[in-house]
């Protein structure tokens, strides 16, 4: 009937599709056309309806729905005939689409079709891809859909899911799946058990998560040490975690020392703790930036400053700070030329960096300032003879550089730059 074209009374435009049809067809099949037409709707008396919220590809399939019955669902129609249902009040058509949902539910349009099934109130879809989600997170949270899924879903995976490293990497995706959720972090954190993680994962992923460096996150990563480790006090400081650490660096601090970087077994280390001599206690700081070793450290001024150092693949000119305050560690210009095993020392605010090695393995006499008002590095006059091995300290504003293989003794004074 609809291909004879005989009797048509009513336009339907979708766009530019314009489809003659019959009233009485539409009305017989469309509750919202039968509303339209024998109500004091607008269109009543009107030779044309223009259904802008549709389509024309989805305008001409539902169409062919109306007058046939049939229509070709696809997964790349499924949600725009979704909305059309909704909107012409085409429950049977809806129930369609449901179905088909239902049949082709996968790791790459899970989340989506969780949404739609929320959106238009699709209580059988919702239950089946949730049970979907939960049943193949992993591969869900490996798709491209994940900066769709909801805080709430992903919540509802946090607590069926009994593996907590794995809440913790679906945490760590989700947030970094869309802008604007590092907020929501510490809240997520709460649907995390650490207890039930492993030292090496809570060192190696959980402390080089950024979001953990704050007050909140390192407070729980210390609990965590504390509560595998000794409930006693060790009766010989003793390293906090892990397995032996070679050519660590270690640097004064208010209270006890610092400890940072080192090679073990599994290469450099990026982990940093402070010991605090009248409790006798560990604490777990935020791990650097960068793994290093044969590093050199000092603390000043609520800072540690690590410079220099080796990564396994090549000397380091980079020098970062972690601030002690808020625990958040930041990268300061990199020194005109890779070092290690070098000299520090303050001065007035300035940090000095004094001899050491190039890359080239030579011992070297050079010395460089940072200048913490302009943020800017110079060369100051070089050490009169080269000092191996040897170590340095500030005093009355002067750097001494002592030891060594020739036991010297230099003494610098950075006002007038001679030694």
């Amino acid at each position: 009937m609809k291909e004879a074209d005989e009797f048509v009374d009513i336009t339907l435009v979708f766009g530019k599709q314009r489809i003659t049809c019959h009233k009485v067809i539409l009305a017989g099949m469309c509750d919202y056309f039968r509303r339209m037409f024998l109500t004091n709707m607008l269109e009543r008396g009107s030779q044309e309806v223009v259904l802008k919220d549709i389509s024309a590809s989805t305008g001409v399939l539902l169409v062919e729905y109306l007058y046939s019955g049939n229509i070709d669902i696809t997964q790349l129609n499924a949600q725009d005939l979704l909305a059309a249902s909704e909107m012409l009040l085409l429950g049977a058509l809806k129930k369609k689409v449901e179905d088909f949902l239902l049949s082709h539910t996968d790791s790459v349009n899970c989340i989506s079709i969780i949404n739609l099934a929320r959106l238009y109130d699709l209580k059988i879809l919702l239950a089946d891809a949730r049970k979907y989600l939960q049943e193949h997170v992993k591969e869900v949270v490996e798709s491209e859909e994940m900066h769709l899924l909801q805080e709430g879903d992903l919540i509802e995976v946090l607590e069926a899911n009994a593996s907590q490293e794995e809440n913790f990497l679906f945490i760590q995706k989700w947030m970094k799946s869309a802008e604007g959720r590092t907020d929501r972090f510490e809240d997520l954190m709460q649907h995390v058990s650490l207890s039930q993680c492993s030292k090496d994962f809570v060192c190696r992923t959980v402390m080089a998560e950024k979001l953990m460096h704050n007050t909140r996150g390192m407070t729980l990563i210390q609990e965590f040490m504390e509560s595998n480790g000794s409930a006693d006090p060790p009766k010989q400081p003793s390293l906090a975690v892990g397995n032996d650490v070679a050519e660590m660096c270690a640097c004064a601090s208010p209270g006890g020392f610092v400890v940072s970087g080192g090679q073990s077994e599994n290469g450099n280390q990026r982990e940093c703790y402070s010991y605090y001599a009248q409790n006798g206690h560990w604490n777990t700081l935020p791990p650097m930036p960068t793994a290093r070793r044969q590093h050199s450290s000092i603390y000043h001024n609520y800072h540690l400053y690590v410079v220099g150092g080796w990564d396994d693949g090549s000397y380091l000119n980079s020098v970062e700070a972690l601030d002690m305050r808020n625990l958040q560690w930041n990268h300061l210009p990199p020194l005109p030329r890779e070092v290690f095993c070098v000299y520090l020392a303050i001065v007035s605010d300035n940090l000095f960096v004094l001899g050491g090695y190039n890359s080239d393995l030579n011992c070297v006499a050079d010395v460089h300032e940072f200048d913490s008002t302009q943020q800017t590095w110079r060369q100051r006059s070089p050490m009169p003879e080269i000092c191996d091995r040897g170590a340095a300290v500030s005093f009355n504003d002067h750097v001494y550089v002592v030891g060594g293989e020739d036991r010297s003794c230099m003494r610098f004074n950075p006002r007038n730059n001679t030694w």
